[in-house]
């Protein structure tokens, strides 16, 4: 239990790099465990649109860069944390309801395929729990939750065009 609340201090009072490393790591050990059964069963994924980026010939434009960089980060901070974290505050919902809203927004709009909605659900819910952890400290939870995703979006860029991975 020591080593929970610990972790919470760490998370909650982080500089911004140190956050963003955090987050940047919780994300992407989420993704490999939800990638992992469908890889080692060889499940097919359910594609629902087109991605944004073709991974088999990646390229990226400045309006995706833009996109996913910048307005992305911006946009879905407001609306999938910081509003949602009012709601818990008008409403007067614990953080279990308003992580399990934010997730289900969140992984909503990220409808790509079935597996990436999955995974984004679980995304949602690192990005609103330490939100609300951050919140906590009052440690600038909208730059520290905007820069953390901005910062995974560069990663995944970065991955889809090094390594041609998603």
């Amino acid at each position: 239990m020591y080593n929970i609340h610990r972790l919470k201090k760490i998370i909650g009072k982080a500089n911004m790099i140190q956050f963003c490393l955090i987050v940047l790591v919780a994300v992407n050990l989420t993704k490999a465990i939800v990638y992992l059964p469908f890889k080692m069963f060889q499940l097919e994924d359910i594609q629902f649109r087109e991605e944004l980026i073709n991974p088999e010939q990646p390229t990226l434009t400045v309006t995706i860069l833009i996109s996913a960089l910048i307005l992305a980060p911006i946009v879905e901070t407001a609306l999938f944390q910081t509003l949602i974290y009012q709601l818990k505050k008008w409403l007067h919902f614990n953080n279990i309801t308003i992580v399990l809203i934010s997730s289900v927004c969140f992984s909503l709009v990220h409808n790509f395929s079935l597996l990436y909605i999955i995974s984004t659900f679980f995304i949602g819910s690192i990005l609103m729990y330490t939100y609300i952890l951050r919140s906590e400290y009052n440690n600038k939870p909208y730059w520290s939750m905007t820069l953390a995703h901005s910062t995974l979006n560069a990663f995944a860029l970065f991955m889809l065009l090094v390594f041609e991975i998603l």
